[in-house]
């Protein structure tokens, strides 16, 4: 048994009514639907499909209640003003989520409403040099629950976008994916133990249902 002192503590945080945002990743054809330019291109899409369902789950939660929900929407309009990361992605140097395309659009199943909020962004986390954050601060968030793809990649660098802007971030871990399912695990405890908190489906949607549902107006 060691004598050393865990150097971390994980959080408790609780889903607060009206301060709580909920925040889809880049749930975008490109990525996720069969015709996309990643599974076109061979690139194994299964993990990343596992969110589809958990995240339809958590916008009809979120829905009645009055959760506002933000999408984000990752593309760039060529190789131009994708930068040096181009060079590690050939699938996105070679045409992939190009603004304006049916693969930049959120994929149709997750049925997005003209109501909720949209944010472009062509880095990976999605506060840099985005609406984001304004969004959330006029919004009242105090707690943004994340989902989407890639867990490595757009997930956890706006988890720690988050956390640097003094938000509490949580993350769903089945309603997140990627296309290395090896690296899932160690980012999930990396955010658990020092960007985050990582939160089950089952917890959240417990959560969530016990706010107080929002009649609709007639």
């Amino acid at each position: 048994m060691s004598d050393f002192r865990d150097p971390f503590e994980t959080t408790s945080w609780s889903l607060v009514p009206g301060r709580t945002v909920l925040v889809n990743i880049d749930l975008q054809n490109d990525f996720l639907h069969p015709d996309g330019c990643y599974c076109k291109n061979g690139i194994d899409i299964s993990h990343m499909q596992r969110v589809v369902e958990p995240v339809k789950e958590l916008v009809a939660a979120c829905r009645p209640r009055r959760v506002p929900v933000v999408w984000t929407r990752h593309g760039t309009h060529g190789v131009e003003d994708g930068g040096p990361f181009m060079e590690l992605r050939p699938v996105l140097r070679e045409g992939g989520l190009r603004i304006g395309t049916w693969g930049y659009e959120i994929l149709a199943e997750m049925q997005p409403n003209a109501e909720d909020w949209f944010v472009e962004k062509n880095r990976l986390s999605a506060f840099f040099q985005t609406n984001l954050e304004l969004v959330l601060r006029g919004l009242g968030a105090e707690t943004v629950l994340l989902t989407g793809v890639l867990t490595n990649q757009c997930v956890g660098a706006t988890c720690k976008d988050a956390l640097f802007r003094d938000f509490k971030p949580v993350v769903v871990e089945e309603a997140t994916g990627t296309t290395l399912p090896h690296l899932h695990e160690p980012v999930i405890e990396m955010i658990r133990v020092g960007w985050g908190q990582v939160n089950t489906l089952e917890q959240t949607l417990a959560e969530l249902t016990a706010f107080p549902a929002v009649l609709a107006q007639t």
